[in-house]
């Protein structure tokens, strides 16, 4: 009675989970179709083995043994989900259906087999034999898959290091404890052909329905996989924004309309991390050096942040209210409001300050300091020896 409350409680806990993930799994880097269906069957299966319990109807749980080996799709189903969430894919692929053929033929024959009054041991035997090959296979082809496109994979960009990092750890934990489960059943099923009784996979079904709760807890309480690494960090964004230096150059929502394909691309993979984005620019901004080189390009600021200049490019395009060659002079310009605060003019002249920060002579950094700061060098300059005197 104890093992069919759990499984009442995993099978209902199962569904509400899969509505939250239901609503914002297009969104969400971590979550795809997949990962519904199979949470969607695993749980629909532990609400009606619990159920059985208190329903007196014995045809009822006829039909629900004779038809529950329906839930070996589950297994395909796994390696689906890893292997969309691994190319980022949302999209339903109408060739997937094949790894649907095996499950679906193997289902249709325990049926008639089980129609047989006394199907032998070794008819047993050969059938699920067959039946702990195919899920050993999909185990292998899960980890082999794994172990190539997620678990190894490095990139320079910080911020999608982040995320890779939280898919690492979340397939990692989902690998295990899904093989915990497919253990289960195979020992289920060895007692079960074992002591010559119906194969319902049910045996000690009290781990399994652990191990689901352990699954679904982990997704309910960690948001960043429930609803997405880009959407979490844009509730966090929100009340970060206004830290920025630049903050009133910086277009954090973004609404322009993108034609080009590239930039669409561009627009998936930046706009959930944009504001990390520019926290690394104007980190590396306001070291000033990179600026002080008067023939430095978007190319030497990508280069310098290990991010492609095309990321940096798009920043620059949506996300700021001035371009790249403007934004060189600004932070020009704060170089030199430093350096002048720092009594810079005292031993040197405003020509050789023009050069120090980057600029080629002396005309542009007057007219760029003036449209930054509002007043000419000299005069911020005439401003900063009153303060100090006084």
């Amino acid at each position: 009675m104890a093992t069919n409350f759990l499984c009442i409680i995993t099978g209902i806990i199962g569904l509400v989970t899969t509505l939250l993930i239901f609503t914002s799994y297009k969104s969400n880097r971590v979550m795809n179709l997949y990962i519904i269906l199979l949470i969607l069957i695993i749980s629909f299966r532990h609400l009606i083995i619990g159920l059985t319990y208190f329903i007196s109807d014995d045809s009822f749980k006829d039909s629900f043994y004779k038809y529950s080996n329906f839930s070996a799709v589950a297994i395909p189903l796994f390696y689906l989900y890893l292997k969309n969430l691994s190319s980022n894919n949302k999209y339903f692929d109408s060739k997937e259906l094949l790894h649907f053929i095996f499950p679906t033929t193997f289902f249709l024959f325990i049926i008639k087999f089980n129609d047989f009054q006394h199907p032998s041991i070794r008819l047993k035997l050969i059938f699920y034999t067959i039946f702990f090959a195919y899920t050993s296979f999909y185990i292998i082809l899960c980890y082999r898959l794994l172990k190539k496109n997620i678990w190894t994979r490095e990139v320079d960009i910080k911020v999608i290091n982040k995320q890779n990092e939280l898919i690492n750890n979340w397939t990692l934990f989902l690998f295990i404890v899904i093989t915990l489960i497919t253990i289960r059943l195979l020992v289920s099923i060895l007692l079960e052909i074992y002591y010559n009784i119906y194969i319902k996979g049910i045996s000690y079904q009290w781990i399994s329905a652990l191990i689901w709760l352990l699954i679904l807890f982990k997704i309910l309480i960690s948001p960043e996989i429930l609803y997405g690494y880009g959407t979490l960090y844009r509730k966090i964004n929100e009340n970060r924004s206004s830290n920025l230096e630049l903050n009133e150059i910086w277009n954090i929502s973004s609404n322009s309309k993108l034609n080009n394909s590239q930039h669409l691309v561009l627009k998936e993979k930046i706009d959930k991390n944009i504001l990390v984005y520019i926290e690394e620019i104007e980190k590396l901004s306001f070291k000033y050096e990179l600026f002080r080189d008067p023939k430095m390009t978007i190319t030497d600021l990508a280069n310098k942040l290990n991010i492609p200049k095309s990321h940096i490019s798009y920043i620059f395009k949506y996300h700021s209210t001035i371009s790249f060659s403007e934004y060189k002079k600004v932070i020009r310009i704060h170089d030199a409001i430093k350096h002048i605060e720092l009594n810079y003019l005292k031993n040197n002249t405003l020509d050789s300050l023009s050069k120090k920060v980057g600029f080629t002579s002396y005309n542009p950094f007057f007219t760029s300091f003036k449209e930054v700061s509002g007043v000419s060098p000299l005069e911020y300059y005439k401003m900063t020896k009153v303060e100090i005197d006084e």
